[in-house]
């Protein structure tokens, strides 16, 4: 150090410049490319894939977790959200669609494949405003505002909209 203070070399002072870091992990310059969807072609109304809506029956919209497990003839028990979620989960894992789709905007002239309660539920209570994911845990609050979500369906999917389970 200097009379006023300075690092008058050597060492690694604070003020100093850091030097500059690199990601060792991946070579320089890497360019990821995604040709998935290359050639597919527009199957309905611009989108690639149908719309379909999944739509609570009016009897359980806004209605609690023991409600609609008695609605469903089930026994809610000490526990009826964990029932419940429980319920979705099972069914969930059982629907036939991909583990993920986009989420739509909902109009009434979109078809309504299934009346399962429970698939339903399984679609309202794992889609975000955006997207709809299998592996997401059931939000049970989406039932006390939501009654109706529309998905984006992929094309190889559309023909198994017929039955709910895969």
């Amino acid at each position: 150090m200097d009379g006023n203070g300075r690092s008058t070399g050597g060492g690694s002072g604070m003020n100093e410049p850091a030097q500059t870091l690199h990601n060792m992990s991946t070579p320089p310059k890497s360019v990821g490319k995604y040709t998935g969807l290359s050639g597919a072609r527009v199957i309905h109304d611009g989108v690639y894939g149908q719309i379909f809506a999944f739509r609570l029956a009016e009897e359980l919209f806004q209605r609690t977790p023991t409600r609609i497990l008695k609605n469903l003839g089930i026994e809610p028990g000490p526990e009826p959200e964990k029932t419940l979620a429980d319920l979705i989960e099972k069914r969930a894992g059982e629907l036939s669609l991909p583990d993920a789709c986009v989420v739509v905007q909902t109009k009434l002239n979109q078809p309504c494949p299934w009346s399962d309660p429970l698939a339903v539920l399984a679609i309202i209570t794992k889609s975000s405003r955006s997207v709809w994911l299998r592996s997401k845990a059931p939000r049970l609050s989406a039932i006390e505002k939501r009654y109706e979500v529309s998905l984006l369906i992929p094309p190889t999917y559309v023909p198994r909209m017929k039955e709910p389970s895969k």
